[in-house]
């Protein structure tokens, strides 16, 4: 367990990083290729090295930004909460769409790893790509997989899902908000999330309940098949 100093230090080190990198997001209008959790990522790495400290210690430091994770994804109900008569009106034509992208999206990916006879444990901890990252990596503890790489699989399919985003809409002339949401909350988790928000509330509400109901269904699910 390290110590609270050696904690603080590196809790302001990452906060700081994240910062630098959310203004830089903003200075280059929002291009997701610069999205902030992929930059601060980069520059906390780059601290880490240059001070030669052990990746795993300062990963056991800042456990409560981790922790925080948690919260933050259920704060995401608020904007749910507020579009609630139009998800209640969409029904069953909401859902479909997020239960069979659920479905597809983890294993297309599972299938192309089975088929070139990857190890048991990469396998299993793709399955949990597309669900926000605390979800993730409590996921693949459960069902054999390895949260580390998880939490890797599940970020980098959120920054590729927010980037190609942008053509999706323009190849399959999407224009409704609500149907954008819808698939950046399945396919690109809590960045996608986090994206669609910047669109439009009722875009980040949509997106949220995705993300949701995709992380429960899938979480739950896997637990039964695999755990």
């Amino acid at each position: 367990m390290p110590d609270l100093a050696f904690a603080g230090l590196w809790i302001t080190i990452t906060l700081t990083c994240y910062v630098v990198s959310l203004w830089l997001f903003k200075r280059t209008g929002n291009n997701v290729i610069l999205h902030p959790i992929l930059v601060s990522a980069a520059l906390v790495l780059v601290v880490v090295y240059a001070s030669k400290q052990a990746v795993v210690d300062v990963v056991d430091s800042i456990y409560v930004l981790h922790w925080l994770l948690g919260p933050t994804t259920v704060a995401l109900a608020i904007p749910i909460y507020r579009q609630v008569a139009l998800v209640k009106q969409l029904g069953m034509r909401l859902f479909f769409p997020i239960v069979v992208g659920g479905f597809l999206a983890p294993f297309t990916a599972w299938g192309i790893l089975a088929l070139y006879n990857s190890p048991d444990t990469l396998q299993l901890t793709i399955l949990t790509k597309s669900i926000t990252t605390p979800l993730a990596m409590d996921t693949a503890a459960l069902i054999g997989g390895i949260p580390t790489i998880a939490a890797i699989i599940v970020i980098i399919t959120g920054i590729v899902g927010a980037i190609c985003a942008k053509l999706l809409y323009r190849l399959c002339r999407i224009k409704e908000d609500a149907v954008k949401g819808l698939m950046l909350g399945i396919f690109a988790h809590g960045i996608g999330t986090s994206q669609a928000l910047q669109i439009s509330e009722r875009a980040g509400a949509f997106a949220s309940l995705a993300l949701g109901i995709n992380g429960i269904l899938t979480a739950g699910i896997l637990s039964v098949l695999f755990a």
